[in-house]
């Protein structure tokens, strides 16, 4: 019988030992998946006083690769985001309303306090809204201002809901920390496919005002096998990032010139096959990372040629992301501390002139390394 593909779907596990399969923790709302399982083709040419060139075929090593891409939800950044390093959590409040609230309340009484400009979710479920809040006041239980929504809460509250504020996920290169590897789950509608020890090669990031803001990830791992008793499926619920809650920071300022933004993180990955008497990889190792970026902006003075013209390193291109309050206020930051300008060029082919760009991260001191990248979201635990 003929499979539809649209009921396929990916699952995604970290995993603690590299190629040592995994059940999904994680499902993504992917666009496009590809997995391939290549092997090496080892031919037999031998002289065998015949005039055929092939005399025998035989299956060398292999490895499993993956391409990935989906729309920018905020639980699922964190994942592609690893290629760059560790996730430092910092952990947001978690407490309760000490007393109900009301439609339109000011402020809320909760058991711990909470710092003034935190974004927290209050309730759960049905009864579950966002607000940002405003200097707290008391000694236990705390008086939480609601700086947002301005015109107060919108839904009524019960005493004891839950109180959580953003966990703050920040990402950095590290020279100690080994890279993550995952377990992917491909279910293509007639069997389970797992794909332990896969490793990000490439993570792409891309940003268009008119469009969603998307997630590209490429990975190297080992040869897949057929898996059963894995559970369905249960997709995030979060809206993803959209291109028009873009802001940008360039060449000394916020700027409103820009157009697109194309972000690729990547790093030379290999599989390395040894003295370890199978076809599977003895592991995948990943190189050095390698962080550039594709500016398109409107061009209506130099101040952005400028950067390239002058070899100019010393002002922050930072791209910014942000939700709106009320679809959960997440925010994804990418900034590039020390940024070498290698191309620019304007062009005047289209109705307005624009400036096309490319960009490359520099080590400096503040990023640790050529980028930093800080997730906002409510995942709370380590990706």
């Amino acid at each position: 019988m003929t499979l539809l593909s649209r009921l396929g779907w990916i699952g995604i596990a970290k995993e603690s030992v590299q190629g040592t399969f995994l059940a999904p923790t994680f499902y993504l709302p992917v666009t496009k998946a590809d997995f391939t399982i290549d092997y090496t083709q080892l031919r037999d040419e031998s002289y065998r006083a015949n005039d055929t060139n092939l005399q025998g075929l035989y299956q060398g090593v292999g490895e499993g690769t993956a391409a990935i891409e989906l729309a920018a939800y905020p639980d699922a950044i964190g994942y592609g985001l690893r290629i760059i390093g560790p996730d430092t959590v910092t952990a947001g409040v978690s407490t309760t309303l000490s007393s109900s609230s009301t439609i339109g309340a000011a402020s809320i009484s909760t058991a711990a306090s909470i710092p003034a400009g935190t974004t927290i979710a209050i309730d759960t479920a049905g009864n579950l809204e966002y607000a940002i809040t405003g200097t707290p006041s008391g000694a236990g239980p705390y008086t939480i201002p609601i700086a947002s929504p301005a015109g107060g809460l919108t839904k009524a509250h019960s005493s004891a809901v839950t109180v959580l504020g953003q966990t703050t996920h920040t990402f950095k290169q590290s020279t100690t920390v080994a890279k993550p590897t995952y377990s992917y789950v491909d279910y293509n509608v007639a069997e389970t496919w797992g794909y332990p020890g896969h490793m990000l090669s490439e993570v792409d990031i891309k940003i268009d005002p008119k469009g969603v803001a998307t997630l590209g990830y490429k990975s190297t791992g080992w040869i897949g096998a057929i898996q059963t008793g894995l559970s369905a499926p249960t997709f995030t619920a979060a809206q993803p990032l959209l291109g028009w809650q873009w802001a940008m920071t360039n060449s000394g300022g916020t700027s409103t010139r820009g157009l697109s933004y194309e972000l690729t993180l990547k790093r030379d990955t290999e599989a390395i096959h040894a003295s370890n008497g199978t076809q599977q990889p003895r592991e995948v190792f990943a190189g050095v990372l390698d962080v550039d970026i594709k500016y398109k902006a409107i061009y209506e003075n130099d101040t952005d040629y400028n950067q390239y013209l002058q070899a100019q390193q010393t002002s922050p291109t930072s791209a910014v992301l942000t939700q709106p309050l009320a679809t959960g206020g997440a925010s994804l930051t990418l900034t590039t501390t020390t940024p070498a300008w290698t191309k620019a060029s304007y062009d005047k082919s289209s109705t307005y002139v624009t400036l096309d760009a490319e960009v490359s991260g520099i080590y400096n001191a503040t990023d640790a390394g050529a980028m930093q990248v800080v997730l906002k979201n409510w995942t709370t635990a380590a990706y």
